[in-house]
């Protein structure tokens, strides 16, 4: 969120959290752990990120033209650059305009990892892959390529009470990285491109305790039509992928401070979407001047010269919600918070969502907290309506078959949580504080793959009228569990004229999730370790400055990563796993005026070849990379002005 209006996918497709999220207009991040639907809705699951804006009257002086820019050049064809201008005028009129462009070449893999990288099969033009030998007919340039790009532009009015806000921001990704050389194409034309704009009208009013916010909120998601994936499984070519999202929402919330002891909040909220889910490869862009339309990859042959034309589904839904919250201080010892959110879906029907919040303050160092709060995850229009696969012919179009196809499940229902949250913070003296934290969480009607038959029987082996040997659909079924917790030090320190913030944390996760093992009878459905989790952690880190000099370091240790895939596929009781690995970053910087800074950054200072969990099973002949691999030493250096 930006200063609590959204600026994810509005329909809740997931996007990379990079450069396209503009921090450079922070001037703080609030974070909330655990559900929080009780006042955010939907998808406020597993917890909200809120980016609170610098507004031109946080300055000294407040008509000036403040100018903050910022230009950071790295190794591997780094760069990033920003741009925000801040300017307040007279009769309480405020203008922010802002700009972010990153890009990023992202060092050569063939030559980092070479053993595992071997790129012979570009250059030759044939891939060895998982299912055969394949020599695509469309051309590929033999040099590895992997370009990450993303950019963002923000336009923000205020005038008293009212204010307009808009942000544009887009990212592109490589769509091969999770495969190997063999089965996907490493070039900068096969790529996956998302943008979100976001527009947003609001007008605070006071009436004595009462305030007032309304609020109008549109927001329009869409994937790049160039995006495309290129690997085995659409033989090697352009495989084009298309989706699009919007969302019209009015929210009017009310606070009211009835005592010094007691306030309130309420509001409702109306949200209309409409959506576009992703769509199966296609043999080419889709053409947005008119509907989504377009012909299934490789189905064009002779006697069918007009392939198969792609079924796209079209979504039109809204949702209601109406909250309550309350805030009750006893004393400087106790307070209590308690609120309820109720949701009617026209997808999903009424939820009811609660939140409890007790804190105590026995003395003045230390703090107890105990949360409750339960939500939900309605699924995506992705989740619910994504669909992906292939047909092939031997008869040169006179029929078709497939093997696989995952198709949509309109039937599925909200994931709901409920979870129990305990800290307890300590400070020590004046400069130590250690606070302590557990968590229990449980999750339900989570969803799954299954095969259609038997569980939905929406397709009964056939789509598009031709035979399929195997249909899975997403499905509600099983529960998972999760737990855990973490320790956390955090100390200021004085040495002579350094002054030092240290802190350190440990942190532990582990649980149980359903999964689908093939059994003799069918699918049997058993208890697995939670997949995709290294469950402890260790991090240390220190910030310091010593005159115009500043430093800052952060050291990560990961224990073992689990990957999705069993030492024994009958026995899900234990997961493979990679081996886990030590990060050092660090950066340092000089203030050379006082609105000047030079700075260097180094990520991956010892220069570790490790990997993290993706969509390698640890399976022989698999596609994919057993474990993504990750980026060798990257040194940025910068600069950053501020004018006031």
């Amino acid at each position: 969120m930006l200063d609590g209006i959204r600026i994810s996918s509005p329909t809740n497709e997931p996007l990379p959290i990079l450069q396209n999220f503009p921090l450079y207009l922070a001037k703080q991040i609030e974070v909330v752990y655990g559900p929080g639907s009780a006042l955010y809705g939907a998808d406020a699951m597993g917890g909200v990120i809120n980016i609170v804006t610098k507004n031109p009257r946080d300055y000294k002086n407040e008509e000036n033209l403040h100018i903050a820019a910022n230009s950071v050049e790295g190794i591997y064809g780094y760069t990033n650059n920003t741009l925000l201008l801040n300017k307040a005028f007279k009769n309480d009129f405020n203008l922010t305009i802002g700009g972010q462009y990153f890009y990023d070449k992202q060092p050569d893999y063939s030559k980092i990892y070479k053993n595992e990288f071997n790129m012979t099969a570009q250059q030759t033009g044939l891939f060895n892959s998982a299912f055969g030998s394949i020599s695509p007919q469309e051309p590929i340039s033999a040099k590895y390529e992997a370009p990450i790009k993303a950019y963002n532009i923000y336009a923000a009015l205020s005038k008293g009470g009212f204010s307009f806000k808009l942000l544009k921001h887009y990212v592109q990704v490589p769509g091969s990285l999770a495969y190997t050389p063999d089965n996907a194409v490493f070039n900068k034309d096969v790529f996956y491109g998302q943008g979100v704009t976001t527009a947003n009208a609001a007008y605070t009013a006071h009436v004595g305790n009462l305030k007032s916010f309304t609020s109008l909120t549109e927001g329009f998601y869409k994937v790049n039509p160039e995006s495309n994936f290129r690997n085995v499984h659409g033989g090697i070519e352009h495989g084009y992928k298309y989706s699009t999202g919007s969302i019209m929402k009015i929210d009017e919330q009310l606070s009211y401070r009835v005592s010094q002891k007691i306030n309130l909040l309420g509001g409702i909220t109306f949200e209309q979407f409409h959506a576009v889910p992703k769509c199966p490869e296609l043999e080419s862009p889709v053409n947005e001047k008119g509907p989504a339309e377009g012909i299934l990859l490789k189905t064009r042959s002779q006697y069918n010269p007009d392939g198969i034309e792609a079924k796209f589904y079209t979504l039109f839904y809204n949702n209601v919600g109406s909250y309550v919250q309350g805030e009750f201080v006893q004393s400087t010892k106790f307070s209590f918070t308690g609120g309820v959110r109720y949701d009617k879906s026209s997808r999903f029907g009424s939820t009811i969502n609660p939140r409890l919040g007790v804190v105590f303050n026995p003395s003045p160092k230390t703090i107890l907290k105990v949360l409750y709060g339960s939500a939900f995850w309605a699924p995506s229009p992705l989740v619910s309506f994504e669909s992906y696969g292939s047909f092939t012919t031997t008869d040169s179009g006179k029929t078709y078959r497939s093997s696989f196809w995952h198709l949509p499940n309109p039937g599925l229902k909200p994931i709901k949580s409920k979870t129990v949250e305990c800290s307890l913070s300590q400070t020590f003296g004046e400069n130590l504080n250690v606070s302590v934290t557990g968590f229990y969480t449980q999750i339900t009607d989570i969803i799954l793959n299954v095969s259609d038959n038997g569980n939905t029987n929406l397709y009964n082996n056939k789509f598009l009228g031709w035979e399929v040997d195997y249909i899975d659909v997403p499905f509600n079924q099983g529960k998972q569990s999760s737990y855990g917790g973490n320790v956390k030090f955090i100390s200021t320190v004085n040495i002579k004229k350094a002054l030092l913030q240290v802190y350190s944390s440990i942190s532990y996760v582990n649980g149980k999730t359903d999964v689908n093992i093939p059994a003799n009878s069918g699918i049997e459905t058993k208890k697995a370790e939670l997949p995709l989790v290294s469950p402890w952690q260790f991090k240390f880190g220190v910030d310091g400055s010593i005159g115009k000099f500043y430093f800052s370091g952060r050291f990560l240790w990961l224990d073992n990563q689990r990957l999705g895939a069993f030492v024994d596929p009958q026995n899900p009781n234990k997961r493979k796993t990679l081996k886990g690995y030590s990060l050092v970053n660090a950066s340092f910087g000089y203030k050379v005026k006082k609105s000047f800074v030079f700075y260097i950054n180094v990520l991956n200072a010892f220069n570790q070849k490790y990997r993290s969990p993706g969509l390698g099973l640890a399976v022989e002949n698999s596609p994919f990379f057993n474990g993504n691999l990750q980026d060798p030493l990257r040194i940025m250096a910068g600069i950053r002005v501020n004018i006031e």
